[in-house]
């Protein structure tokens, strides 16, 4: 009853023992043996033949931001930069498919690509409608 002093020598029947879990049901399985994946987060360790593979790639990443950028800095002052960021682009677009891990490489090299051949576009826009209207 409630607020009454339990009386531990007394053996009872009816005890619940929650420390372990249940023993299965005819036909299903044991509890340890559906454990399959650990409980903790586990990190993969590369091997040296993975870093080795992994420490050449990059190449095509690194050529598209380099292209890129050179391709806006030109882009800037008139329409030549245009196929410096063409090429960044394309550079990009294979090298986001080859190489995995040089994601931010690409990424950079794809948007100043895309920028500077916006800038391209403009001063050829700038070129024929602008300039052909004034007349001279």
């Amino acid at each position: 009853m409630v607020g009454e002093e339990r009386d531990w020598s007394r053996n009872d029947d009816f005890r619940v023992d929650l420390t372990r879990p249940p023993a299965p049901a005819p036909g299903e399985l044991d509890y340890a043996s559906t454990i399959t994946a650990p409980t903790e987060w586990v990190p993969y360790v590369y091997t040296d033949s993975e870093l080795t593979a992994q420490a050449g790639q990059g190449g095509l990443s690194i050529a598209s931001l380099v292209f890129g950028l050179l391709g806006l800095l030109i882009a800037v002052f008139g329409v030549w930069g245009a196929a410096l960021s063409l090429a960044a682009v394309v550079l990009a677009v294979m090298a986001r498919v080859t190489e995995r891990r040089a994601g931010t490489a690409w990424a950079y090299g794809l948007w100043t690509g895309l920028a500077g051949l916006v800038l391209a576009v403009g001063w050829v826009l700038i070129v024929t409608q602008v300039l052909t209207v004034v007349p001279g």
